[in-house]
């Protein structure tokens, strides 16, 4: 490039400066209330620059507070599942049973203690040869597990009962729906007593109820609770509902009970850690 042409380029460079350099300053001048043209222009073409700057820090702001706020609201539900959990398991317990307090502290003391034998406990393993029959939960004998303490779901309903304690921090429990297990029970309606046993495919069948029972004294849709001849299985636990009630050529009535537990979402349960019939003792 030519020299002269080369110093015409920086002249223009230098006054495009000095003039630019100029106008800054003529901005900050005040020069009466009213704003110049320039002033005007240059406001126009940054104010939306300036509000979607200060909308987006807001909305950063917003969203910062929000998480701060789902996280405590998500602690205080999981706080209020907890005591959600263990209320439904003192008043299965205590359903049949406040009658025979005598005053307001003796049911404090009793739920006290009750509250303190209840362990949480959660399901990490299915018996692979049959699911209705057995799970693995995490709890063992470090946590203080012993054979035939009784096992909840999450509402209070029968389960079933420990039978091995696997290791230090597992234990099986058989569940009520498996064909070796045995329950004494009673139905609701006339407290009609029977055995209740699993059918390996997830019922039950409540056996020997005489054939010659009538239909007014047990009927279909009633509950099945526990009655606690047995000694393992405090009374007053609900198990299941009678779904059908068939008679055929034997001495006894074929009774399908469906437990109340769902064995889909057996996720959390609760291993009762003392026998709930000492706290019943008059």
């Amino acid at each position: 490039m030519p020299l002269f042409l080369k110093e015409r380029k920086s002249l223009t460079i230098l006054i495009a400066l000095i003039f630019f350099h100029f106008l800054l300053i003529s901005m900050q001048v005040p020069l009466g209330e009213k704003a110049s043209i320039f002033e005007k222009t240059v406001f126009s073409v940054f104010s939306p620059v300036r509000h979607g700057i200060l909308s987006f820090f807001r909305s950063i702001g917003n969203v910062w507070n929000n998480y701060f706020y789902l996280r405590n609201v998500q602690g205080q539900n999981e706080q209020m599942k907890e005591q959600i959990f263990y209320l439904q398991q003192e008043n299965n317990l205590l359903r049949n049973a406040l009658q025979k307090f005598r005053s307001e502290r003796e049911i404090e003391e009793n739920l006290l203690e009750m509250h303190e034998s209840i362990l949480p406990s959660r399901v990490i393993g299915l018996d692979p040869s049959n699911f209705y029959k057995s799970v693995i939960i995490n709890r063992g004998t470090l946590d203080g597990i012993k054979k035939n303490m009784v096992v909840l779901d999450k509402n209070g309903d029968l389960v079933g009962r420990i039978v091995d304690a696997i290791s230090l921090k597992e234990a099986r429990v058989q569940m009520i729906t498996d064909n070796e297990s045995g329950i004494s029970v009673f139905a609701e309606g006339n407290r009609i007593r029977g055995i209740l046993v699993g059918d390996g495919e997830g019922q039950c069948l409540m056996r020997y109820v005489l054939a010659t029972t009538t239909a007014e004294e047990i009927s279909e849709g009633e509950d099945v609770i526990t009655s606690g001849y047995d000694r393992i299985y405090p009374s007053g636990i609900r198990v299941g509902r009678i779904v059908s009630i068939t008679t055929d050529t034997s001495l006894h009535k074929h009774i399908v009970v469906i437990p109340y537990f769902d064995f889909r979402y057996l996720d959390q349960i609760a291993v009762i850690m003392k026998d709930p019939q000492e706290f019943f003792k008059d």
